[in-house]
């Protein structure tokens, strides 16, 4: 069942928990801030209530999260390892059952198998759960699970209220898109007196950055193109080993590309080691990136998407400019 208001979502989401006592708790793969902020946000929650939890990363989580109270307890799934055992599966910020990465690729059967409650904010997103609360237009998927434990009277202790805001804080770009709105506000400050340790957060993710990730964004920038408001990019795996730097690095670049004077779209482009590409996807208001996604089966939202493509990069860039040249000119004679 499908719910967009916290109030109504609440009452099954309390029923469905009433018989489960160890939960796990799954996010998506290439997990960010908001991913890993609103997944220990849960932990911390859920064991306030006295729940036994299990906090499983799809894949390695942004440097900056390693700052989060609890982060200790996160295990990085790797391939070929059992699904642990759990009475219910509780996952935050996933577009989709398969957006849970290798987990869901080996173990579709048994995520399935269990009850599911699903907490997101992608448009995308069409459930999939037992019971899914899904708001697309909250800016972070720590805002909407802050309603909800709200709704559920549910109490957030220093160490919750840190994930969740450093989850808000992270996926608004520090409150700066545009759908950041009064109750963002609102709810960053009912974190800070709730105990998020603001100064901690802010440290971890703004200055703490590591030199290889300045190298990497270096060697990226100097690859940048433009063309009539549209920027890209690309990042090789050349370039990640002569930086020294992992994949988790882009992400500073991403941020750096869609801050660019006169940007409409902007791409970069990521060899991965299998020989496929990711690409992340940044737009102003009007242009759906995440429509240019779903051509490649991903997804997010219509100002931040991203998918993987099954074929190298030169392909890739060919294969994706012309899609985001699109979505430009159709903003244009809109």
């Amino acid at each position: 069942m499908i719910y967009t208001d916290p109030q109504q979502a609440a009452g099954p989401i309390r029923d469905a928990l009433v018989n489960a006592q160890r939960i796990l708790l799954l996010s998506h793969v290439n997990p960010d801030g908001d991913a890993i902020g609103s997944l220990l946000g849960s932990m911390h929650v859920l064991r306030a209530l006295g729940k036994e939890t299990i906090a499983l990363a799809s894949s390695q989580p942004l440097d900056y999260c390693a700052a989060l109270p609890g982060f200790a307890e996160l295990h990085v799934y790797q391939r070929g390892e059992p699904l642990p055992d759990c009475d219910l599966i509780w996952m935050v910020d996933v577009a989709h059952l398969s957006r849970a990465g290798a987990i869901y690729d080996e173990h579709k059967a048994e995520l399935t198998a269990r009850p599911l409650i699903i907490v997101d904010h992608h448009a995308t997103n069409d459930g999939g759960g037992t019971v899914s609360l899904i708001q697309p237009r909250e800016p972070s998927c720590a805002e909407v699970l802050v309603d909800l434990f709200a709704a559920l009277a549910w109490p957030l202790s220093p160490d919750a209220a840190t994930c969740l805001f450093l989850g808000m804080m992270t996926d608004t770009q520090s409150f700066q898109t545009p759908n950041v709105n009064p109750a963002t506000m609102r709810r960053a400050a009912a974190l800070l007196e709730a105990g998020a340790d603001k100064q901690r957060v802010v440290d971890a993710v703004f200055f703490s950055i590591p030199p290889s990730t300045l190298r990497l964004t270096g060697m990226a920038m100097a690859h940048l193109q433009q063309e009539d408001g549209i920027f890209w990019t690309v990042v090789t795996q050349e370039m990640l080993r002569a930086a020294g730097a992992d994949e988790t690095a882009t992400d500073d670049t991403v941020s750096r590309l869609q801050r660019v004077a006169g940007m409409r779209a902007c791409v970069l482009f990521r060899e991965r080691t299998d020989g496929t590409v990711k690409i992340s996807l940044r737009s102003v208001p009007g242009i759906d990136v995440a429509a240019v996604a779903q051509l490649w089966g991903g997804g997010g939202h219509r100002q931040a998407a991203g998918a993987t493509l099954q074929m190298g990069l030169e392909a890739a860039v060919a294969a994706v400019l012309p899609a985001l040249r699109q979505a430009v000119a159709q903003q244009n004679h809109g």
